[in-house]
C-alpha cells in the first residue's frame, strides 16, 4: 500500500502521465502495474509499521505527500514556460483570446499552448518521462517507506524553485517582448509625426504579426534553453530526493 501510494503521487502529478486528459481507470491501472513490476526489486528495510487505522493513515499521508513533491518539480518547469507564453500573449493582443488546456484544465493563452505543446514534445523526445520511473526506484533507495524527514531546507528548496518559475518565464519571452515594446515605441514617432494615420488600426496587426514572426524565428533558441531546463530537472529532483 505504501509503495502504490507514492507511486500514485509521482504518476499523479507528473506531466502528460498524470494529465487530466487521461482517464482515471487507466492511470490506477498503470499505477498498479508499476507496483507490481517495481515492489520485487527493491530493498525495503524492516522498520516498525503502524498497527492503527490513524498511523496508517499518516503513513500513506507522506508516502503521497513525497510522490507529490517529486512530481512537482517538473509542474514548475512547465509553469515558467506557460508563464511565458501569457506574457507574450498580453503583449502580442491575444489577452482575451484563450483556449482550455488538456494538461491542467485550465484557460490559457494561445501562445501558452504552442509553447505548452513544442515543449512537451521536446520533454517525450529528451526522454524525460523516464525520469519518473527512475524517481520511483530512486525514491526508495534514498527515502525508505516511513523515512521522509521533514526540515526548513525542503521549504528553501521550493522557494528557490519558485523564484526559478520566473526567471523562467521572463528569458523565454524577453526577445518577443523587447520586439514589441520597440514596434510600440515606433507607432507612438508615427502617430506624432503623422496625426492623420490610425495607428490603433495599424498596431494591432502588427503586433500581432511581429509577435508570430519573432516566435517564428525563436524556436530554436526556445527548444535549446528547454532542453536545459529539463536536463538540470533531473538534478533537482534528485537533489530534492536526498534533501527529504
Amino acid at each position: 500500500m505504501l509503495v502504490f501510494t507514492r507511486i500514485g503521487g509521482i504518476i499523479g502529478v507528473a506531466p502528460i502521465l498524470g494529465s487530466n486528459s487521461s482517464p482515471a481507470l487507466l492511470k490506477v491501472g498503470f499505477i498498479a502495474a508499476l507496483t507490481i513490476l517495481v515492489y520485487p526489486t527493491l530493498k525495503i528495510p524492516m522498520v516498525e509499521y503502524p498497527q492503527t487505522l490513524a498511523g496508517l493513515s499518516l503513513a500513506l499521508g507522506a508516502e503521497l505527500l513525497i510522490g507529490i513533491l517529486i512530481s512537482f518539480v517538473a509542474r514548475l518547469v512547465f509553469t515558467g514556460i506557460e508563464l511565458a507564453g501569457t506574457i507574450i500573449g498580453y503583449q502580442m493582443g491575444f489577452g482575451i483570446v484563450n483556449v482550455i488546456d488538456p494538461l491542467t484544465a485550465s484557460s490559457v493563452s494561445i501562445t501558452s499552448t504552442i509553447y505548452n505543446v513544442f515543449s512537451m514534445l521536446i520533454f517525450l523526445i529528451m526522454d524525460c518521462h523516464h525520469y519518473f520511473i527512475d524517481a520511483i526506484l530512486g525514491s526508495f533507495e534514498l527515502i525508505p517507506p516511513l523515512g521522509l524527514h521533514y526540515s526548513g531546507t525542503i521549504v528553501e528548496s521550493f522557494t528557490i524553485l519558485f523564484e526559478s518559475i520566473f526567471l523562467v518565464g521572463i528569458k523565454l519571452s524577453a526577445p518577443i517582448v523587447a520586439a514589441l515594446f520597440f514596434s510600440n515605441v515606433a507607432l507612438g514617432l508615427v502617430a506624432r509625426t503623422v496625426p492623420q494615420m490610425n495607428v490603433f488600426i495599424v498596431g494591432f496587426p502588427l503586433q500581432i504579426g511581429l509577435g508570430l514572426f519573432i516566435i517564428g524565428i525563436t524556436i530554436p533558441l526556445f527548444s535549446i534553453y528547454v532542453k536545459t531546463l529539463f536536463t538540470q530537472m533531473g538534478r533537482d529532483i534528485v537533489g530534492l530526493m536526498r534533501i527529504m
